[in-house]
């Protein structure tokens, strides 16, 4: 299994639920920059290389969450934490997501909803918004209603003597109806 972007991190917390042991260990009045940016860590760590990924994620530990966090979102956090201090690859890891429950998926998502509410929503500024404002509102009414499709409307007649003698009779049954089949 192949950990992607933090995207599939928070998705991967839905798939981490069934870890019952939860660390509890790790702060809980870290500041939202501290937390972003270790989250941000673990973002850009994940990939290919599941050592990266599992310092990243106790780096995260280290940093803890905000104060103020949902209960349900902090268990999350703790199911993720403990997933990665409890493999030692990335095989140990899908073990793992293979034995949740539901309530601990619901509890991984709060946490991906969380991180995605505090760190994911200070998109940087200056970006364009919106479209331009000289765009039709309504498609032009004089387009074709057929269009070519440059094949033949007919199939040749000698198509089946020229195909090859091994050619799989289980194809034949995809021609349309209408052509004999020898």
């Amino acid at each position: 299994m192949q950990i992607k972007r933090l995207a599939a991190v928070a998705a991967s917390l839905t798939l981490l639920g069934g870890l019952t042991a939860a660390c509890g260990g790790s702060p809980d009045d870290a500041s939202k920059g501290d937390f972003c940016d270790a989250m941000e860590k673990v973002n850009s760590s994940t990939g290919d290389d599941f050592d990266k990924a599992k310092d990243a994620v106790k780096d995260l530990a280290d940093v803890g969450t905000p104060d103020g966090i949902p209960d349900d979102a902090r268990e999350g956090f703790e199911l993720l934490v403990d997933a990665y201090d409890d493999a030692d690859s990335e095989k140990d890891l899908e073990a793992a997501i293979d034995d949740l429950g539901k309530d601990d998926e619901k509890k991984g998502r709060a946490f991906g909803e969380y991180y995605a509410e505090k760190c994911v929503g200070d998109l940087p500024t200056g970006l364009p918004t919106g479209l331009p404002s000289d765009l039709p509102s309504e498609l032009p009414s004089g387009l074709p209603s057929e269009l070519p499709s440059g094949l033949p409307s007919e199939i040749p007649s000698d198509l089946l003597s020229n195909l090859p003698s091994d050619f799989p009779s289980s194809l034949l049954t995809m021609l349309p109806s209408d052509m004999a089949t020898e």
